[in-house]
């Protein structure tokens, strides 16, 4: 299906008591090729200090042992992804509408809050 409808979504979600924010940013793809997936980026700032958090043992071992579940998870929210020390990024699939889009960012928010919405104390390493 072709349409020239698209997708860009910066979400904020902070967990005060956790210690973090996590930010996910999903825009249209830059190529010149009808029907080319949207962009989909995750990284997570410090709440109190607005500096990156790198997902590392020595940052914060509960970040560093979740990215690795939750990207391989994502394919059920319509992205690929693939991960590193300073996030997420991937590429949702092609073809989709935009409501089918936003059901899955709502999904991968969901996940995150279920998650992270637990902690009473923070996740990062002092």
């Amino acid at each position: 299906m072709l349409t020239d409808s698209s997708v860009r979504a910066s979400v904020n979600l902070a967990f005060p008591k956790a210690g973090v924010i996590f930010n996910i940013n999903v825009e249209p793809s830059t190529g010149d090729t009808d029907g080319q997936a949207p962009t989909f980026r995750l990284s997570v700032t410090d709440a109190e200090q607005a500096r990156a958090v790198p997902f590392t043992v020595d940052a914060s071992p509960p970040l560093a042992d979740w990215v690795r579940g939750y990207s391989r998870w994502l394919v059920r929210a319509n992205v690929s992804a693939t991960f590193d020390e300073s996030g997420i990024s991937g590429t949702l699939a092609s073809g989709l509408t935009p409501e089918q889009l936003l059901r899955g960012i709502s999904d991968a928010c969901d996940m995150i809050r279920q998650r992270f919405g637990l902690y009473q104390e923070s996740v990062l390493v002092s």
